[in-house]
């Protein structure tokens, strides 16, 4: 059994932690601030302001579920996710503009600011779907590959 210092409890930490737990070795994880999670963690205000340190958690909601089956788990037994309407406010100087949780909705928002905007919305979301499922198939669930390797893993 090897004695392995993780340094970081952000997710990749975390998770890298987990696996060589699970694989038998004594993992010790080393985290500067006061809390785990990385970029997941929050800042609180004394004023009641609360911030996110870094893009929303769980926009990869596959990732965390094969997480969670390579020991045996679903997400789900851990935390149940609710959908919030609406998703998020965007805060201007003179302003909160509330984002809808349902993207018909979102699509009417944007045109009702911008005439033509929900199609330009609709055409940026079907490449950003091609980018994330391409992304995912041939980077994020694949094994690290050197840089030269990357234009062959692309076919």
């Amino acid at each position: 059994m090897s004695r392995i210092a993780i340094i970081g409890a952000g997710f990749s930490g975390l998770s890298a932690a987990a696996y060589l737990s699970f694989a038998g070795h004594e993992v010790h994880v080393y985290e500067k601030n006061d809390t785990a999670g990385g970029r997941s963690r929050q800042i609180k205000t004394e004023n009641g302001y609360v911030f996110d340190m870094g893009p929303s958690w769980y926009w990869m909601p596959g990732v965390y579920e094969r997480f969670f089956n390579d020991f045996g788990f679903s997400a789900s037994d851990f935390y149940d996710l609710k959908l919030l309407d609406p998703s998020f406010d965007v805060v201007f100087d003179d302003q909160k503009v509330s984002i809808p949780a349902d993207f018909n909705s979102l699509c009417n928002l944007f045109e009702s600011i911008e005439s033509g905007s929900s199609a330009r919305l609709k055409t940026f979301m079907a490449e950003a779907q091609y980018k994330y499922e391409t992304g995912m198939e041939k980077f994020v669930t694949c094994p690290g590959s050197p840089l030269m390797n990357l234009s062959a893993q692309m076919l």
